[in-house]
């Protein structure tokens, strides 16, 4: 009933999802049974796994679509695993790879969502979980079987509604479906791979664990942090903003720059390719006249096709049913070609951006109807979006005839969907599931949408919990083929010429001299788009929507080697036409002063003047005798300190400075501090009283409030996240027309 893709993840949250696809399916009267209808079915991607030709690749071989850990991943190290993918899909989904033939759209994202899960799941295999490996951590079969069938099972496992009874999990009803296993090939592949994502996120998980375990805070560390947290001191700061300091009387020089550098190398360190684009675009929009022609052409079109004696049925599209239209097809295709007759023209309709004829060719009846359903779940335990705790199925189903008694007097389904509906899918609409085989669904669900007619209110029991469903449509037999012919509309050559001249009167404009592109959109009233540290995996630039489109600059931009500075030609694509400055280029390894310049120089600006303000402090300070002294012969400010605390995060009139706060706390008392150079401050600090912290008993054995949120469901992400950063991952999925 709920359908989930099938995407192997380690977190919890997507390993359920892949559990429950690869079950969902999978059952017959608490039977499970596998139908794969895809041994005839050609996984057919053709050329779109072809990369692009390039020279000067500077990513290496052509089918390079990774390097981590000091190694080449080509696109043969990905094609195992996309078929296993895609296997799996099938498994769930036996009307797969019909649709995907027949609707091209369709394909393509399915593709590019098989591909996506296949590139995550090596990465998982090849950096994570051999870095678990060298962990030691490791399951024995003992560990598998108690995870499985055990009085502990796995809790990923215990979540799938299949494997319960009574909302309850189920060992026995485990082990049957692992016994049917023996004797049905596909069911075993099935559940291995399930057993698979088990033991993954058992490795993982206890990876974490060890982790947050060794995280925890030793008995000196509780008494620091008390310490730190209590003490407090009195005394004054003597300080001068960096502002007081113009600008213009700072100049930062190549060695100041490399001195910070070296100073924060580490902070500067890149792992990733970036690229810092600046540039313009001009949209081509059709005018009225190009819209006019287009409409003409599709008129002329569909009078051709109605003028003829037999229409011609090569490239039809179908037998489609209501649920299996593709998901581009306009809303005439269910509105009027539906209804038309046989051979029946209809058209041109305009969609977005396109006039479409239409021509049914072809109906027939099917023997299963499909179905318009809305429904609310009501589940037998636990909250219910409005806040209502659900105790038990008693408890359950009389909120659910509660609510199928509203539906029934009149009240609209969709109000209630939101507010009670456990699940989200389809509360966001209103509760509707759209149209769907009847069979789809599990039984219960499937023998009410069988018989009902329009407007029938139902309630069901199922291994979700109760559902209220209502019948939106008449049941429907019909499926339909039908051919589609599309004229788009799109900018005349004259449109073209006129964008192309502005856009080429722009590049030509642009001299070899720095600023000369500023210069450039100055003059011409241009507004400039800025992207900075654009990664290799980037899919979408701010102002160019096509995917293609995108994908042509990343290749410019990675493919070959750029200079800063350096302005592309004229990117002439059918909507838009676009010209980059690339801004800035950082490779992998340590920043250079060129790369990082308008990053850190106002850092090292802010230093300097930090250091004039300190040298100052310093010079007076040998002979002030006191902090107001001190103020008044070097034309400093003076804060009084009373009670202050490090816990308190800021300092008044100096908001977060850090540096100068810590450093409070470190100063011999009635004694000048040597200058503390904060980030728009830098004062001297003079203290008359550091109040003593006696540190009571119980902190040692206190909980820590924040070891909670230490736990290993907290830190498996931080930890993958890690281990990947380590691993240096250079991406270069822009080259492949799947990614």
């Amino acid at each position: 009933m709920i359908c989930i893709n099938t995407i192997e993840n380690l977190t919890f949250a997507l390993f359920l999802n892949n559990a429950m696809a690869v079950i969902q399916k999978l059952r017959n009267s608490g039977m499970v049974v596998i139908v794969v209808v895809a041994a005839l079915i050609i996984f057919a991607i053709g050329d779109i796994l072809s990369p692009k030709n390039s020279s000067g690749n500077n990513s290496g071989d052509g089918d390079v679509i990774a390097n981590f850990l000091d190694k080449d991943y080509k696109e043969k190290d990905l094609e195992p695993i996309v078929e296993k993918l895609y296997q799996q899909k099938l498994a769930s989904d036996s009307k797969l790879g019909a649709k995907m033939q027949q609707d091209e759209k369709f394909r393509i994202a399915t593709v590019k969502e098989i591909y996506q899960s296949a590139w995550e799941q090596l990465v998982k295999q090849e950096i994570i979980m051999k870095e678990i490996e060298k962990s030691g951590i490791a399951l024995s079969d003992a560990d598998v079987n108690e995870l499985l069938f055990g009085k502990h099972p796995s809790e990923s496992m215990t979540q799938i509604p299949d494997f319960q009874t009574d909302n309850a999990y189920d060992v026995e009803k485990v082990k049957m479906i692992f016994k049917q296993g023996k004797t049905n090939s596909m069911l075993k592949a099935q559940l291995i791979s399930l057993v698979e994502s088990v033991k993954s996120y058992e490795r993982l998980s206890r990876y974490a664990t060890y982790i947050a375990k060794s995280s925890s805070k030793t008995k000196t560390e509780k008494e620091y942090e008390y310490i730190v947290s209590n003490q407090s001191v009195d005394g004054s700061i003597v300080y001068l903003a960096h502002s007081s300091i113009p600008d213009k009387d700072v100049k930062p020089t190549d060695e100041d720059l490399k001195n910070y550098l070296d100073k924060h190398k580490e902070k500067y360190k890149y792992t990733n390719e970036m690229r810092t684009l600046k540039y313009v675009l001009w949209d081509v929009i059709p005018t009225a006249e190009d819209s006019a022609y287009s409409k003409e052409q599709a008129i002329r079109l569909a009078e051709g096709l109605r003028m003829q004696s037999s229409p011609d049925t090569f490239g039809a599209l179908g037998f489609f049913n209501k649920s299996t239209l593709p998901e581009d097809a306009p809303s005439a295709v269910s509105n009027l070609v539906w209804f038309a007759s046989i051979n029946e023209v209809v058209g041109p309709v305009y969609d977005n951006g396109k006039y479409h004829i239409f021509q049914k060719v072809e109906e027939a009846n099917d023997s299963v109807p499909v179905v318009k359903v809305s429904h609310i779940l009501i589940p037998l335990s636990g909250p219910l979006p409005d806040g209502t705790i659900v105790v038990d199925s008693v408890m359950a189903e009389q909120i659910a005839r509660d609510l199928q008694s509203k539906v029934l007097s009149g009240a609209e389904i969709s109000m209630f969907a939101s507010k009670l509906s456990g699940d989200q899918g389809s509360a966001s609409k209103g509760g509707d599931l759209g149209w769907s085989l009847a069979s789809n669904y599990v039984s219960q669900f499937a023998a009410f949408c069988s018989t009902a007619k329009k407007g029938q209110v139902g309630m069901v029991k199922t291994q979700f919990g109760f559902h209220v469903i209502k019948m939106m449509e008449e049941p429907e037999f019909k499926k339909i083929k039908y051919t589609q012919s599309s004229v788009e509309v799109s900018a005349s050559a004259t449109t073209v010429g006129v964008i192309d001249k502005k856009s080429r009167n722009f590049k030509n404009s642009i001299k070899a001299q720095v600023g000369s592109f500023e210069k450039a959109i100055e003059k011409m009233a241009l507004i400039p788009r800025i992207m900075k540290d654009l990664k290799t995996d980037v899919k979408m630039i701010a102002g160019i929507e096509e995917a293609a489109d995108v994908k042509t600059i990343m290749y410019w931009l990675f493919g070959e080697k750029r200079v800063k500075g350096e302005v592309s030609d004229v990117f002439a694509f059918a909507t838009k036409h676009v010209i980059i400055q690339v801004d800035e280029i950082k490779h992998v390894g340590y920043a250079t002063i060129d790369d990082s310049r308008s990053i850190i120089e106002p850092l090292v600006r802010e230093e300097l003047k930090g250091k004039k303000i300190g040298d100052k402090l310093q010079k007076f300070s040998t002979t002030a005798k006191s902090p107001k002294e001190l103020a008044t012969k070097s034309g400093a400010l003076l804060i009084p300190i009373e009670g202050l605390k490090m816990s308190q995060n800021f300092i008044p009139q100096l908001a977060s400075e850090m540096g100068i706060l810590g450093s409070l706390f470190g100063v011999q008392p009635k004694k000048f501090s040597v200058p503390v150079i904060g980030s728009g401050y830098t004062g001297v600090m003079w203290i008359t009283k550091r109040e003593p912290v006696i540190v009571p008993k119980s902190v040692a054995n206190s909980p820590d409030m924040m070891e909670a949120y230490s736990g290993a469901q907290y830190i498996i992400q931080p930890i993958q996240d890690a281990i990947n950063k380590k691993a240096g991952i250079q991406d270069y999925r822009y080259k492949f027309e799947w990614f």
